[in-house]
């Protein structure tokens, strides 16, 4: 008898390894699923999200910071009570993705403290469900191209939508820590009301596939990096391919494959810039007088995006540091190499840079 159920215990081991073999990993893994399911919670009517499942020291360390959004509005809404009863702070969480071992989590939080309307913020938060790690949107897009095509991505769908104020398409706000979530094929961003659009539009959301993210575009950028150095000592712009300066207009049209517009006079620089069509984000100027050859040329934000002094500085070196004396409340990082200047502006000595002017003498 023993011997029967020792061989029948035996073909069934061998049984199941041949099935093991045979059939595919589950269609679970195989779709790319998480480990670990979400579910909403409540503290002091605030909602907020917490992970079930998977390793327990990144759950832990996930689900600290998803309560304390919780908690922090609780306390919102205790101090906004005593000012006013009918005032008030309200939190409600959602799950956006939870798929490949990446987590999105959307956090809305609203407050009211009279007037017309309160006021609506989204805060997301994202996570690498095998480190616990929180990924901003700098490890996203993590070159100067992938940059400047996210920024390009978001132009173009909030040109095509009629909510988003004219002005927003070519001025948003964009840094490493702008609110987006991910999606299967790309990433979406949120930009709260009044950011983009008016406050009866809502949350105005942009979705920018990977493939846009990562493609191979010839819009010109400035190509920040070491060797970019020597690119400027020779007089040539890094990321303009072609284009250095002492070149004529007719010279730098043919570069860009485009022609010029009429110019436009800049007060600060003292002089006519021009702008060409497709690269409505760089000004050429090109002299006074008989010279007509390039010698500044200013680029908007969208040439260098979600860079501040302090990034410049770590791939440069530092710079020279100072209020611009030309324009109230903004200050400048400057840089010279060999007969060019290079000034990076910024509201601020920690703030994104809105502009770059590059001279030549």
């Amino acid at each position: 008898m023993d011997f029967n159920l020792n061989k029948s215990f035996a073909m069934l081991i061998s049984f199941l390894l041949v099935f093991l073999f045979i059939i595919p990993i589950s269609d679970a893994n195989a779709a790319g699923s998480s480990t670990v399911t979400t579910k909403i919670y409540s503290y002091k009517g605030q909602k907020y999200v917490q992970i079930i499942g998977g390793e327990q020291k990144v759950r832990d360390k996930i689900n600290k910071t998803l309560k304390i959004h919780a908690v922090n509005a609780a306390i919102q809404n205790t101090y906004l009570k005593k000012q006013q009863d009918y005032f008030y702070w309200n939190t409600t969480a959602q799950t956006k993705y939870n798929q490949n071992n990446l987590l999105s989590i959307v956090y809305t939080d609203f407050n009211f403290r009279g007037g017309a309307h309160g006021y609506e913020e989204v805060t997301t938060y994202n996570y690498d469900l095998t480190t616990g790690k929180r990924l901003y949107l700098n490890q996203v897009v993590q070159t100067n191209k992938q940059v400047v095509n996210l920024a390009e991505g978001i132009e173009s769908d909030l040109k095509s939508n009629e909510n988003v104020f004219p002005d927003s398409y070519y001025n948003f706000p964009l840094s490493s820590t702008s609110s987006f979530y991910y999606q299967n094929t790309g990433i979406v961003m949120v930009f709260n009301p009044y950011e983009v659009g008016p406050y009866a539009a809502g949350f105005i959301e942009v979705k920018v596939p990977y493939a846009k993210i990562q493609s191979e575009q010839s819009r010109p950028f400035f190509d920040l990096n070491k060797n970019s150095i020597q690119e400027l000592k020779s007089g040539r712009i890094p990321g303009f391919e072609n284009i250095s300066f002492g070149q004529t207009k007719a010279e730098v049209s043919k570069a860009l494959k485009s022609s010029a517009r009429d110019p436009y006079y800049e007060p600060e620089m003292g002089g006519l810039f021009w702008i060409f069509e497709g690269v409505e984000y760089a000004s050429f100027n090109f002299g006074e007088g008989d010279t007509d050859r390039l010698d500044h040329i200013y680029l908007s934000w969208k040439t260098l995006p979600m860079k501040t002094f302090g990034d410049i500085e770590k791939i440069w070196g530092k710079g020279q540091k100072g209020e611009n004396p030309d324009i109230q409340g903004e200050y400048l990082l400057s840089y010279r190499f060999g007969d060019t200047r290079v000034h990076f502006a910024s509201s601020s000595t920690e703030g994104l840079i809105h502009g770059i002017t590059i001279s030549h003498y």
